[in-house]
């Protein structure tokens, strides 16, 4: 637990180094417009961080992600990579075009391993920093406290499918860059890379639904008619994914739905941890709601927040395997919502005390979620 403490004490350390100078800093509107260029019209005011200081984060994150080594199912990846021809015209020719889990995640492997390096190493190191990019560049815009979302990307454990589930965060992270076209109404842009991301892992599908719950009004007929079908599946699960499986008969997923009869779903801690964020959320809604029209951002985290939960909770009566991977794809907009929900949900004199609390509440779920979890790499060897 060695390297994965000290990502969150790396946080720490540079929330201290920018605070002990905060006061020399620009200050800016939520548009990324300094102070200076705008009227003061009881305009939302923040701190936009330098982005060295993002980088630095960031970076000390990626670095460790990128060079681990048996952790997860990392050597399972390190085994596919290694098996890999260094002829491109075989390697190209192994493909399984019609049957591989994701053909394009294949043919980038191949494409890296021929032409730029045969070193599973950079290979990891690559991927761990488009990721890692994707979401630093995310936060930086629209987090209301970069340094708060970072200490949640580690608390949150979100970091750890960096490492244990690295081709389907791919798409993951591309989609959280993307939330522009989410928030805009792109939906043939977020359509075509759904469907373009398919062909890196098959559960990105399962976003092309929630693009219409996510740009609902929070707490409309929408959203509870989403509830509806959320416990309408729980109560049918077993003939709902009965007829999945014949409708995956003969593909590459045909086993997948045999999970259901093999996993005892997802761990409630987990479900009433991810209960949280839209508790709050729905708690402070009247506080909330009138900064919806302001940032565009806050409604569609409020319902990805309700969706990871729902997710979560339909995973607990069905595969926290193959249910249980879904809600990261709305779980990364927790780390936006929530220093929201803790600025704008709270009086001013209650806001330091309902951040810390949740920080520690957090940390708690850190420490009993992934307590024992260890690192490995060939510069640290094995850590506990």
């Amino acid at each position: 637990m060695i390297v994965y403490w000290s990502m969150i004490a790396w946080v720490l350390l540079f929330y201290f180094i920018y605070s002990l100078g905060h006061k020399n800093k620009k200050e800016y509107n939520f548009a990324g417009q300094s102070i200076n260029n705008i009227q003061q019209d009881n305009e939302f005011v923040y701190h936009k961080i330098p982005y060295i200081y993002a980088i630095l984060v960031f970076g000390y994150f990626v670095f460790w992600i990128g060079i681990r080594r048996y952790v997860a199912d990392t050597s399972t990846y390190i085994g596919i990579f290694n098996s890999i021809s260094t002829d491109f015209s075989t390697a190209w020719g192994n493909i399984d075009w019609e049957n591989s889990k994701g053909p394009l995640f294949d043919a980038f492997n191949v494409i890296f391993k021929n032409f730029i390096s045969d070193n599973y190493t950079w290979w990891l190191m690559t991927i761990a920093i488009f990721s890692g990019f994707c979401v630093l560049k995310t936060l930086h815009k629209y987090s209301l406290n970069f340094f708060y979302s970072s200490y949640l990307f580690i608390t949150l454990l979100t970091f750890t499918w960096m490492m244990n589930g690295m081709r389907q965060f791919i798409c993951v992270s591309f989609l959280f860059l993307l939330c522009d076209w989410l928030i805009e109404g792109k939906f043939l842009r977020y359509l075509i890379l759904c469907c373009i991301l398919y062909y890196v892992h098959a559960t990105v599908i399962v976003m092309i639904p929630i693009y219409f719950v996510a740009r609902s009004k929070p707490w409309s007929k929408k959203i509870f008619a989403f509830w509806v079908c959320i416990i309408l599946i729980c109560i049918f699960s077993e003939p709902f994914f009965n007829t999945a499986a014949d409708a995956v008969g003969g593909t590459a997923y045909s086993g997948a739905t045999s999970q259901f009869t093999e996993d005892d779903g997802v761990n409630p801690l987990r479900v009433l941890f991810y209960a949280i964020p839209p508790f709050l959320a729905f708690w402070k809604k009247d506080r909330l709601s009138p900064y919806f029209e302001k940032y565009k951002i806050l409604p569609i985290s409020i319902n990805m927040s309700l969706v990871a939960f729902s997710l979560c909770f339909v995973a607990m009566f069905t595969s926290g395997i193959l249910i249980g991977r879904m809600p990261v794809y709305a779980d990364v907009y927790n780390l936006i919502l929530i220093p929201f929900v803790l600025y704008f949900g709270f009086e001013k004199e209650d806001r330091t005390w309902a951040s810390v609390l949740y920080a520690l509440v957090a940390l708690a779920y850190f420490y009993t979620q992934w307590n024992g979890n260890n690192y490995d790499s060939e510069l640290t060897g094995f850590f506990v």
